[in-house]
């Protein structure tokens, strides 16, 4: 592991939840606990509950849960390691790495590797578009209008049509082709390796931390793809990743600009907007849209203008405003993109689009108009009802009345027609979290069968609530039977502790979370431990029962499979004590099941 698991308690341990949240969050007393906005999803209603006592939050509106450092790992978009190294930063604590495990090291020795390789693939496709090969990109590059001090700034190259040239220039740097292909920059096809990247135009693509994590190519003549990107690699993953990031998150602007393409994002830093992010495609995610977050609050969505780009722009949209994020549109006119109109008209008539972009309901309300005959009293009230929805979701109130004041001019209608519709809107918004604090309050008092989380969750979630349970536990399950393996290492640590005679809280198993893939796992069990305040006798028996049961059906489909493999082998005498086992198995489920 990085870290160990004391320089990890050390770190939570200083990082108190109430303060680090409330540096997000305004946090207001409710009881023993405190409340706020939740910072996951849009809300009017505050649903998002932090208990100091327990260190752990819970939203009742979209069921986000865990600890400080899950908090920070979802609001930063980082890594758990990165989360550690960020809360020990806030609080001064010089943090000291462990030595690694054989799978940690082998994965990191990977990651170091690819990153080297990639390295080296930059700095040959860049020589390469400066030959005699390279010619035609060149020639290419140069028409789109770009400098060589972009070119070298940006790290452009050029990759042959052969489909050897890289392979065997990293072959002679000693790299063999399995690694190579998981690096992405070859492919495979019966048994014969080839450059993943021929005849294109490479743009590196290239991390906050300066990384070269993967690449983009543009093909120069009619073969399609017309871009082609690294597959998914261990350090690729293109919807966690925006182009360009590694230069936009040095800009004094205080927004990022948003783009579709490579050559957009090029084209404004080369004119001075040194603060342009591509998405890689079309669509932006989640993860990109928390790595906005993490360096800016405002953003400028500049997609193109054909069909498209706008519903490239609406997706974003509701994205980056589930992130409460400040967002404007700047709609470029005549179907251009960026690349063309800044080439065209020039930066300073770009800088007026920025200021003349329109805020995130102006533009909805133009695409939601469109192709409707507002003088037709039917394209009228569709109107209304797609534009209300989204003024509903506005916080503001004054936004709120000069918004239903433009939406009611422009569809000819009374101000208090659109006013009702909001308020249906809202209204119903309002029923909805209160169902889901209702159904939440439920749970509380019943805190097995009215839940999804598995039952395994909820015992360990149990056991960290009450570590009295632990005895309870020890006599009835093992580690063998929980299905999800897993959580075999958190409920075999809690135990352990506990039979050490130690108190045992969530922020003792944090440290098992630097294996990524129990985060989800993780969050349930939080869910499950900031709901158990009010179990009953009755809601630890179904659990453990629950488990029980799980694992006799478990058993009983092996014997079941054994008494077949018996029967085809003729032998009678193993098949008769099988179908004995068979017999007392079953036998135990139902005691269990009566009680």
């Amino acid at each position: 592991m990085a870290y160990s698991k004391e320089m990890i308690e050390k770190v939570i341990e200083a990082n108190d939840i109430i303060d680090v949240i409330s540096e997000y969050v305004e946090l207001k007393k409710a009881g023993k606990e405190f409340k706020g906005l939740c910072p996951f999803h849009r809300e009017k209603t505050p649903s998002f509950m932090v208990s100091q006592e327990k260190q752990v939050y819970h939203c009742f509106g979209c069921n986000a849960s865990g600890n400080v450092v899950t908090f920070i790992m979802d609001i930063e978009n980082l890594t758990f390691k990165e989360a550690i190294e960020f809360l020990a930063d806030r609080v001064g604590i010089t943090l000291e790495e462990t030595v690694l495990t054989e799978r940690e090291y082998q994965r990191k020795k990977l990651i170091d590797e690819i990153y080297k390789v990639n390295k080296l693939a930059t700095m040959y496709f860049y020589n390469k578009l400066f030959s005699e090969e390279g010619r035609q990109a060149l020639t290419y590059i140069r028409k789109r209008g770009l400098t060589e001090a972009t070119i070298k700034k940006f790290g452009i190259g050029y990759s042959s049509p052969h489909g050897n040239g890289l392979l065997n220039f990293l072959k002679e740097k000693g790299y063999t082709e399995s690694f190579l292909v998981k690096a992405g920059l070859l492919s495979q096809k019966n048994n014969r390796y080839y450059d993943r990247f021929r005849n294109r135009v490479m743009f590196p693509i290239i991390d906050v931390k300066g990384n070269v994590i993967g690449f983009g190519g543009r093909s120069i003549d009619d073969s399609l793809p017309k871009y082609l990107n690294t597959p998914e690699t261990e350090v690729f993953k293109k919807g966690k990743t925006l182009f360009a990031i590694n230069f936009a998150k040095k800009t004094q602007q205080d927004k990022f600009i948003i783009v579709e393409g490579y050559m957009d994002a090029i084209s404004l830093h080369q004119a001075g907007i040194d603060c342009a992010v591509a998405s890689l495609g079309t669509a932006l995610t989640e993860d990109q849209a928390r790595l906005i977050k993490r360096y800016k609050g405002n953003v400028v969505i500049a997609y193109d203008a054909d069909e498209a780009g706008i519903s490239a722009a609406l997706r974003g949209l509701d994205i980056l405003d589930e992130l409460n994020l400040n967002i404007k549109v700047l709609t470029i006119p005549y179907g251009k993109d960026p690349d063309e109109f800044i080439k065209k008209e020039g930066v300073n008539a770009f800088n007026q689009l920025i200021e003349n972009a329109d805020s995130l309901i102006e533009f909805k309300a133009k695409v939601f108009r469109k192709n409707l005959d507002l003088d037709n009293p039917q394209d009228r009230i569709i109107y209304v009802k797609k534009i209300a929805k989204d003024i509903a979701k506005l916080s503001d109130e004054v936004k709120r009345e000069v918004y239903i004041s433009s939406a009611a001019k422009v569809a000819q209608i009374p101000e208090n027609a659109v006013r009702t519709e909001v308020a249906r809107f809202v209204n119903r918004e309002i029923e909805k979290n209160q169902k889901n604090m209702y159904m939440a309050g439920n749970i509380r008092h019943n805190i097995y069968s009215s839940s999804k989380i598995s039952p395994e969750k909820y015992l360990i979630a149990l056991l960290l609530y009450d570590n009295n349970l632990y005895k309870r536990v020890k006599e009835t399950i093992t580690a063998d039977m929980l299905e999800n393996v897993k959580l075999k290492p958190i409920f075999g640590e809690i135990m352990s502790r506990l039979e050490d005679g130690k108190k045992t809280q969530i922020n003792d198993i944090v440290y098992l979370l630097q294996e990524e893939n129990l985060i989800s796992d993780f969050n349930d069990i939080i869910k499950a431990f900031y709901e158990s305040e009010n179990v009953t006798e009755q809601a630890v028996d179904d659990i453990i029962n629950k488990i029980l049961i799980n694992s006799l059906a478990v058993k009983r489909e092996k014997i079941k499979r054994a008494i077949n493999e018996a029967h085809m082998l003729g032998d009678i005498e193993k098949e008769r004590q099988l179908l004995i086992e068979l017999q007392n198995c079953e036998k135990e489920m139902l005691k269990i099941k009566n009680g």
